[in-house]
């Protein structure tokens, strides 16, 4: 954590696809490496050229956030970062500064996640080259790859101040349902069966878009159980559940994709979740990016779910019947 007497903030003025062009300068001109954002091995904020002038001017002290994403799980992942200097940094800041390859203004769910963690705190999102007359730069303490794990001081963070007033309540068995995302989201045309499935195991579905930010947490600390397709949902899962509490990842994609959740599960928990690879080879893409439900071999996810305690062994639970694949046809034929 370093700061600085005079920084220039160029946000982004061009993007390669994940290559987003916006970075810092000292009063110098020279960039601040410290102030990029990484993913995985690779930088992805990479030096603009250095603005002679400055549209903006922000007085007092600041504390850099790095880059805005819109997306709920690189929200998470990538934006909050830094923010772990709030904690000594608090009552010196004016607020906190990031830049956007998006929209300005902050979505309904980054204001309200950032409340739960940051309380006031004022936030800016940058959209000019600005001036700013003290910048505190945190580095990068959480993010995708091998840092998905969160340093020491990151995961303390998140423990003693995210969502610390939203108190448990829900069922002690939950299914985090992706079934309602729009066919460009991925998962699994009928995914519907699987929701089935888990709610006749005695599991309470749960579509987190359709409910707000603190009702999901609430959820989420109450169940002692969670099980869920893997993706952004499980993010927040990690970020409030703890390790006494049980959780399944149905994986919809190749194991590397998703590592980092996985990572970021196990070292805020205190435990690793339970990985299931039920995708059979050689699947194709049905509509959009989503596969036919066929492509999950449903024997071998009861099977799973069985052995590690998730449902009983009693549970009749065995492959798709022709029935349910029928129903899937009759329900998305064109």
């Amino acid at each position: 954590m370093r700061t600085y007497e005079g920084a220039r903030v160029v946000p982004p003025c061009g993007r390669d696809g994940r290559i987003l062009y916006t970075g810092v300068f000292d009063r110098e001109g020279a960039l601040l490496p410290m102030a990029a954002t990484w993913r995985r091995d690779a930088l992805i904020t990479l030096a603009p050229d250095w603005p002679e002038t400055a549209g903006a001017r922000l007085a007092g002290q600041w504390l850099w956030g790095g880059v805005l994403y819109h997306h709920f799980g690189h929200f998470q992942m990538q934006s909050l970062a830094r923010l772990w200097a709030m904690r000594r940094y608090r009552d010196e800041i004016a607020g906190v500064v990031f830049v956007t390859p998006g929209q300005a203004e902050l979505l309904p769910f980054a204001r309200d996640y950032l409340r739960l963690l940051i309380g006031d705190v004022p936030v800016r999102v940058l959209t000019d080259v600005t001036d700013v007359e003290r910048l505190v730069v945190p580095g990068q303490g959480f993010g995708l790859g091998k840092i998905a794990s969160g340093t020491r001081v990151f995961r303390r963070f998140v423990a003693a101040e995210f969502a610390r007033e939203i108190a448990a309540e829900g069922p002690q068995d939950l299914f985090v349902s992706r079934s309602r995302q729009s066919l460009d989201k991925g998962g699994f045309v009928g995914e519907e069966l699987l929701d089935a499935r888990m709610a006749a195991a005695g599991y309470t579905v749960f579509w987190p878009e359709e409910h707000g930010l603190q009702e999901q947490i609430a959820r989420y600390k109450a169940a002692r159980r969670i099980v869920a397709l893997d993706g952004s949902a499980l993010h927040l899962v990690a970020m409030v559940a703890r390790g006494e509490q049980k959780a399944a990842v149905i994986l919809r994609r190749e194991r590397v994709a998703s590592r980092s959740l996985r990572r970021h599960m196990a070292a805020f928990m205190g435990a690793k979740p339970l990985t299931i690879n039920a995708l059979r080879d050689g699947s194709e893409v049905s509509f959009g990016k989503k596969r036919a439900i066929s492509a999950l071999d449903f024997e071998a996810i009861g099977r799973l779910l069985k052995r590690h305690g998730f449902i009983k062994r009693s549970l009749d639970w065995g492959p798709l019947t022709q029935a349910e694949l029928d129903v899937i046809s009759a329900n998305h034929s064109a």
